[in-house]
């Protein structure tokens, strides 16, 4: 038997290469892609693009046998280790039984299985990653045609068409093309493929285990964040004979696609027998389909829900880091330099987009327990070089960024996307703050730890306050910071300076200032000779606070 978790992680070090493999791809079409040159006349770029098919096609046939070779030795060795580990399982068990099961190494009909199982999904990979030259050749074709329109149609300067093009080719990968016209991701074809084939083969040879040793029942692994097809009969015993009172292996799907031991299935078996301690419960496997995992937004999943969204957080990753990865290429190959300049601008973009995705995916894997699966996410060959422009071009806006905003108390982005993720109560402050400095209601000046100390305190000396009209302070509008600190220059009002007010004043008009009321009942001032504030009798919200007002 393999456990779930091995199952799930059994194509890891198999998927390193195939990544090194998509992204050699996407840098290839992004090198050809730069060597088209600048569009500068109708029919240059797609004729030139023509030009350059017939060695792409080649390159990425030389890459595809490069990795082919490398990953026969690593998936030989992976189908031997997985097969010695399920088949030594299941012998203990056999053992503690009174049987005397052999080891795979002296069975020959465990072995014909195995090399029968190794080669099946040796030859899927390599039929599989072979249409990936005729994908990818489609794709830089497709990509050049569509920045060749835009850039005729007018409505696009050549050098966006072309930043386009590259984003294009980048976001769709390396694809693999079935019989039926199917298209899977390159990654996503090869996890199916090694998975389902470790697992059938490994459950194929404890099958004959099985028959051979007399052992009629089986009882299936069970995990949490099953698919729901699979949920009905996982942690159940079924009965290899088809005997009344057990599962049948019809019941399970046991030979079919989408059943126990096919497309991407998790599960395994090993032998019971009657009298044996149970893997599971009833209590456990209920346990296994709650809801108990609580996203950020406060709703409650089931781990199937969570890791299916997981597995969206990766996929958009991914995504970005072949980009990164494309414009990278485009930018160290291309003699322009106003492509460069629009490439680098994109490059910054996506650097940003890039630790943003981290960080939600952090704060999520944080908040429902799951952890962040790395052979998901990483782009193995996402190289150092164009990991460090990421990371140094996203912290360099935030840099700037902050700094135009005077964002002194969240000096890194990283400390910033802890907030937004992790602290939603201060995100939507510091979004009210920026706000109002880029509508012009507030300085830049005030600085948001100011902003952010004013706040709080308003919040413990005002909020809870019983005014002079009887009215309790139960809230601040998201303005009435703006009118506290004031502004020299009000947006709202040409060649007005606006005064700000201090908290001392405003407490003194709230509980010792005469009160009149406005707008029709729906918010009374509360005035001195130094300040005007106006609160919302019916909810208690401070609504505006005015500086020496004159009634």
């Amino acid at each position: 038997m393999l456990t779930p978790d091995q199952l799930a992680h059994c194509a890891d070090d198999i998927l390193k290469l195939y990544s090194q493999l998509e992204e050699e791809i996407v840098r290839d079409v992004a090198r050809r892609i730069s060597k088209t040159g600048v569009i500068t006349e109708t029919g240059k770029l797609q004729l030139n693009a023509m030009q350059e098919l017939g060695t792409l096609n080649s390159d990425i046939l030389k890459s595809l046998s490069k990795y082919t070779d490398k990953t026969e030795e690593q998936l030989q060795k992976l189908f031997e280790d997985a097969a010695v580990t399920a088949t030594e399982y299941d012998n203990e068990i056999y053992r503690a039984n009174g049987l005397n099961p052999k080891s795979i190494k002296v069975s020959a009909t465990q072995m014909q299985t195995l090399e029968a199982g190794y080669k099946k999904t040796s030859g899927n990979l390599s039929n599989l990653t072979r249409t990936t030259a005729v994908t990818s050749q489609t794709g830089f074709i497709n990509a050049c045609t569509l920045a060749e329109m835009k850039s005729e149609s007018g409505a696009f300067s050549p050098q966006q068409a072309i930043v386009d093009a590259i984003k294009q080719v980048a976001s769709e990968g390396a694809f693999v093309l079935y019989p039926s016209g199917h298209r899977d991701r390159l990654d996503v074809a090869v996890r199916r493929n090694v998975m389902t084939g470790i697992g059938q083969t490994t459950g194929e040879i404890c099958l004959a285990n099985a028959r051979e040793l007399g052992c009629d029942l089986m009882e299936i692994t069970a995990h949490a964040g099953a698919r729901p097809s699979h949920a009905s009969w996982q942690g159940q015993i079924v009965s290899l004979s088809g005997r009344k009172g057990y599962l049948s292996l019809s019941d399970i799907g046991y030979g079919e696609g989408d059943g126990f031991k096919g497309w991407n299935c998790r599960h395994d078996w090993f032998p019971y027998f009657e009298g044996s301690t149970r893997m599971y419960s009833e209590k456990d496997l209920k346990e296994l389909d709650a809801e108990n995992i609580e996203f950020p937004d406060g709703s409650m999943h089931t781990l199937y829900e969570a890791e299916q969204y997981q597995r969206a957080l990766e996929r958009k990753i991914r995504e970005t880091k072949r980009i990164l990865a494309a414009q990278d290429e485009f930018f160290n190959n291309t003699s322009s330099e106003s492509m460069k300049k629009a490439i680098k601008n994109n490059f910054d973009d996506f650097s940003i987009k890039l630790k943003r995705q981290e960080a939600q995916m952090n704060a999520f894997c944080e908040k429902t327990g799951l952890l962040v699966d790395n052979a998901r996410v990483q782009k193995y060959s996402f190289g150092r070089s164009t990991a460090q422009k990421a990371v140094s071009s996203a912290n360099k806006h935030y840099k700037t960024w902050s700094s135009e905003h005077n964002i002194n108390n969240i000096k890194t982005l990283a400390e910033y996307y802890k907030v937004k993720y992790n602290d939603t109560a201060r995100y939507e402050l510091l979004k009210k703050y920026v706000n109002s400095v880029d509508r012009g209601m507030l300085s830049p000046l005030t600085g948001f730890d100011k902003y952010e100390e004013y706040y709080n305190r308003v919040q413990t000396e005002l909020i809870g306050l019983t005014t002079s009209a009887d009215i309790e302070i139960k809230s601040q509008s998201k303005h009435f910071l703006e009118r506290v600190f004031g502004t020299k220059n009000d947006p709202s009002h040409e060649n007005r300076t606006r005064n700000g007010v201090p908290l001392d004043d405003i407490k003194d008009a709230l509980i010792n200032g005469k009160t009149k009321s406005t707008h029709n009942g729906n918010s009374i001032l509360h005035y001195t000779d130094k300040c005007g504030v106006t609160v919302n009798p019916h909810d208690g919200n401070l609504i505006q606070v005015l500086s020496l007002i004159h009634i």
